[in-house]
């Protein structure tokens, strides 16, 4: 860290906050050791630090000093994240950015960017909490990612993993646009609320702890509101995940719902349709796989009568593990359409709730229903009723 004075003129400075996610959108085992630096410790941005994260890897030598810096910085609630040379606003701004959306740890760090009007020696920061938070949010945050992962099966595989971390975050978290939290990993995991970047960072947290690389990446719904959602590496290939457009608003909430319409999506599935990603500074990795979340669950139709069938399985799969939930994916958009007619006009639907009624002991109504068709996915999801519910 730089010694001598540094000259502050925040008068010169501009104030952003990088996109704001208050327009953010939804759809109706060993105790891990904290990151988090005390008062009497430090990092020095000479350490060596594990930071394989994809949009690390795409700075310059040099940004990759300055984000250090800064990470560090920010790491020990310094007022200033100081440089040893004067740098462009807008390589400030690209660094900053990097640090917000990738050290999802940081969870006190704000959004809140203080573009100099010219090129500077330091960067302003402002937190969230005060330092003296930190500490029993930090040991909260260690026991919820504990718990979580002592769920784990032991040989889990890196799919069985990032499922668990997206169930539980579908289940357990909670759309809010209060700002407290929100925008946290801590909101996510530990308060039970968050906007679509807290689910974000929360899925990288936890992918990350695990070893598995991802990342948040920040973009737009097709209405131009900002959105953030994850990019994550499985079996050597991208793939995107939304949690929260996963997580849908009900009333009342049922937490045995569970949804995987965004979990493991090719780019064609939904950029450009119903996720626009923000390359301003950052060329994010192609998601092209077919190997999606329904071809691995065996419960991608290439018919109207195997998706029929499929669903009728997924039932009695969902009665076996407590749940009430059926989901299909279709193959193409005749299968898809043809099965929507049959089951709900045709009355097929009846077959599902037979299926799930044979092999559980907590019977659902065959006469009642609710039904969920992503026409842009080509998904069929049948939520069944118990009858003691009503």
């Amino acid at each position: 860290m730089k010694s001598h004075a540094v000259s502050l003129s925040m008068a010169a400075c501009l104030l952003c906050i990088l996109p704001s996610l208050a327009g953010c959108s939804r759809i109706n085992e060993t105790p891990l050791e904290t990151s988090y630096v005390n008062s009497e410790s430090s990092l020095s941005a000479s350490e060596e630090k594990d930071n394989s994260c994809y949009i690390y890897s795409l700075l310059s030598d040099k940004e990759k000093e300055y984000y250090n810096i800064l990470r560090d910085a920010a790491m020990n609630f310094e007022p200033l994240a100081v440089f040893p040379e004067k740098i462009e606003p807008e390589i400030l701004r690209k660094v900053f950015v990097a640090v917000y959306y990738q050290e999802e740890d940081i969870f006190w760090l704000t959004s809140m960017f203080f573009r100099p009007t010219e090129p500077s020696d330091s960067l302003k920061l402002t937190y969230r909490f005060d330092k003296e938070e930190i500490p029993s949010m930090q040991t909260e945050l260690d026991q919820a990612v504990e718990e979580i992962f002592s769920s784990l099966a032991e040989n889990a595989s890196d799919y069985e993993k990032i499922k668990v971390f997206h169930d539980r975050l579908v289940t357990g978290c909670t759309f809010s646009k209060d700002n407290k939290y929100g925008n946290t990993v801590y909101g996510a995991l530990c308060a039970g609320y968050a906007q679509c970047e807290g689910y974000s960072f929360a899925f990288d947290y936890l992918c990350r702890k695990a070893d598995i690389d991802c990342f948040t990446v920040m973009g737009t719904n097709p209405d131009g509101d900002a959105h953030a959602w994850n990019m994550v590496m499985l079996d050597n290939m991208w793939y995107n995940v939304d949690c929260t457009w996963d997580d849908p608003i009900l009333d009342p909430p049922d937490k045995e719902f569970i949804r995987h319409y965004y979990f493991l999506t090719a780019d064609s599935d939904i950029c450009g349709i119903t996720h626009i990603p923000d390359s301003t500074y950052f060329e994010l990795p192609s998601c092209t796989s077919g190997i999606n979340y329904y071809k691995r669950e065996g419960l991608l139709a290439a018919s109207a009568a195997e998706g029929i069938d499929m669903l009728a399985r997924a039932a009695g799969i969902a009665a076996q593990m407590g749940r009430k939930d059926a989901a299909v994916r279709f193959a193409d958009r005749n299968g898809y359409e043809t099965a929507v007619s049959k089951l709900f006009d045709g009355n097929q639907v009846r077959k599902v709730m037979t299926e799930y009624n044979s092999v559980s002991d907590r019977r659902v109504l065959e006469n009642k229903y609710i039904r969920y068709c992503n026409d842009d996915e080509l998904i069929i999801h049948i939520s069944m009723i118990y009858e003691d519910s009503q």
